[in-house]
């Protein structure tokens, strides 16, 4: 027969119950200087007397990055890890030395207003502090975000926001770590657009040279040209010859949830003598892309112990054991959205212009252009600059430009972009 011991575990009295309610839906979107407000419902089963019932409006950046190292047998695991917090303003909305008691329902109403930016300073953290990628010192808040494969799993960083509310010790906790009670209500944020008073945002330009040597260009139809034509048109030096650029201009401005407008161009460099009409060029759009980069870093925890989860390990503490993989831990990841162009493709002629000179007479002009429009899908976070997490943008696009029978693709990328958020 087995041998049973009673346990010593005293069962835990019932506890106070804390709800935390917010005037507004959990939708809602929240930007600077705006007021976050509700109220909080207590209600408990046995008499309590807590040193204070704090409501806290906070913000905070974390990021967790995993390494490992195989050997034949075992594989061990360095976690890096990074709690930043951007800001946190707290009040203590229960009157003090107030006895709460069974039976009665208890409201205590709060309200806090959303700061712009946090005034925090973390040089002090980070092996690079001067890197450009990041920003240690103070800086606008920026908005909530996510990214990563799982919320309990590695490689992942976010910024989030709440309003936590907690009944302090002495008197009531919970487990063996004497926690307090408490309860949190998540919030979104997203910050002002810096940039909405830019109307028309800066175009870069990319140019990719070509050339074109057909009849086609000597009036011929494309459909006229046999396979022997073709060939001659390709190795005689009499053949008409058109050499000519195509542009891609870009914007360095973004904005969530909005349109954004580029140009194609096509310009002639130089042509033969024997080049007697340039036919409609045909512009199309073959790929629109958005790209999105998303830097973030972590110090070394040497609390984690080397196990997958990286837990703390109760024969560790912070302090750096040594040099061996210590340096701050970097992630970059690259993801591409497809977006639609539109129109998907336009037809357009050179304009004919007058010729200088003293008899009235024009020929075809050198330039013409198409513009196309593409849209920001409305999910996209604005771009930022945090402690330990950058989000940055480009734009990239493929272009198929039809001249004289022959299509000829060019392909541009932006430099970073800007994404501005809704909010203005």
């Amino acid at each position: 027969m087995g041998l049973f011991k009673s346990s010593k575990h005293v069962p835990q009295e019932p506890l106070p119950s804390l709800e935390l309610h917010l005037l507004d839906d959990p939708d809602r979107v929240f930007k600077p200087d705006e007021t976050v407000a509700g109220h909080i419902v207590l209600t408990t089963p046995i008499p309590i007397k807590p040193q204070a019932l704090e409501v806290t409006l906070w913000g905070k950046s974390e990021t967790w990055i995993r390494t490992e190292h195989k050997s034949e047998n075992s594989t061990t695991y360095y976690h890096y890890r990074d709690h930043a917090p951007l800001f946190d303003v707290t009040s203590n909305v229960a009157p003090k030395g107030e006895t709460f008691v069974p039976g009665q329902v208890y409201k205590f109403p709060f309200g806090f207003r959303v700061p712009a930016g946090t005034g925090y300073e973390r040089s002090g953290i980070y092996e690079k502090p001067q890197d450009g990628v990041w920003t240690v010192g103070p800086h606008n808040l920026p908005p909530t975000f996510w990214h990563g494969a799982r919320v309990d799993g590695p490689d992942n960083c976010s910024i989030s926001y709440g309003v936590t509310v907690r009944l302090t010790p002495p008197e009531v906790v919970i487990g063996k770590d004497n926690e307090p009670i408490s309860c949190t209500a998540p919030i979104l944020f997203q910050p002002l657009n810096p940039y909405a008073h830019i109307q028309v945002p800066n175009l870069t330009r990319q140019d990719k040279s070509f050339s074109r040597q057909s009849s086609v260009l000597a009036g011929q139809e494309p459909s006229t040209l046999g396979f022997r034509q073709r060939l001659h048109d390709r190795f005689s030096s009499a053949t008409p010859k058109l050499d000519f650029t195509l542009g891609v201009e870009l914007p360095d401005l973004l904005t969530t949830g909005s349109e954004f407008n580029f140009r194609t161009t096509f310009t002639v460099a130089q042509r033969s003598e024997n080049v007697a009409h340039i036919p409609p060029i045909t512009f199309k759009v073959v790929k629109l892309e958005l790209l999105d980069f998303t830097f973030f870093r972590a110090p070394r925890d040497w609390q984690a112990s080397n196990t997958m989860s990286g837990s703390p390990s109760k024969y560790r503490d912070k302090t750096p054991r040594g040099k061996y993989r210590a340096d701050d831990q970097v992630n970059f990841e690259e993801k591409k959205t497809l977006l639609n162009a539109v129109p998907p493709s336009q037809v357009v002629e050179l304009a004919e212009v007058e010729v200088p000179g003293e008899k009235k007479m024009t020929e075809q002009g050198l330039r013409c252009d198409a513009w196309f429009t593409g849209r920001v899908p409305g999910f996209t976070p604005p771009s930022f600059r945090s402690f330990a997490i950058t989000r940055s943008y480009r734009v990239k696009v493929k272009v198929q430009v039809g001249v004289a029978g022959k299509e000829f693709e060019c392909s541009a990328e932006s430099t970073d972009c800007e994404m501005g958020s809704v909010h203005t």
